[in-house]
């Protein structure tokens, strides 16, 4: 893979039976035994407000989601126990836990969890948990397709 390499990102989110899409465009790179991947996204129904940057960092065995802007919010993902993370908006902060049952990288022709050439998706199950009070179930894909 090169340096850095422009892809589409598509994630879909399911929680109790629905689904949420969003496409974005975004970038690819590497830094060691990671991925990461960067993109914007813009508050829905808001055209003024302050883009959201995110950025996806994905290594064996773990996935970090940071976003700064009109939300910051750090999210923590790896199998076996909580993990701490936060949420803040203009609106409400509050502290947050992810127990993670599923993570894994799947790409034809990879090995299971080996990091790889797009296009590949990175698939996770967690239970989100709000002040020691289980929030919901979430079962997330994210879809990474390179562009030329």
């Amino acid at each position: 893979m090169s340096e850095r390499m422009n892809v589409s990102i598509k994630l879909e989110s399911r929680q109790d039976g629905a689904v949420q899409v969003g496409e974005h465009r975004g970038e690819l790179f590497r830094k060691d035994r990671s991925l990461y991947i960067r993109y914007e996204e813009t508050v829905e129904g808001e055209a003024n407000s302050e883009p959201i940057r995110s950025l996806i960092r994905y290594r064996q065995g773990e996935l970090l989601i940071t976003r700064r802007g009109a939300v910051d919010s750090e999210q923590l993902f790896a199998i076996g126990g909580k993990r701490a993370g936060r949420y803040r908006s203009p609106f409400t902060s509050f502290q947050m836990e992810t127990e993670t049952g599923q993570l894994a990288l799947q790409a034809e022709g990879a090995a299971a969890g080996e990091l790889a050439e797009p296009p590949f998706s990175i698939e996770w199950k967690y239970d989100l948990w709000i002040d020691e009070h289980l929030s919901g179930r979430f079962h997330i894909r994210l879809h990474i397709q390179g562009e030329q």
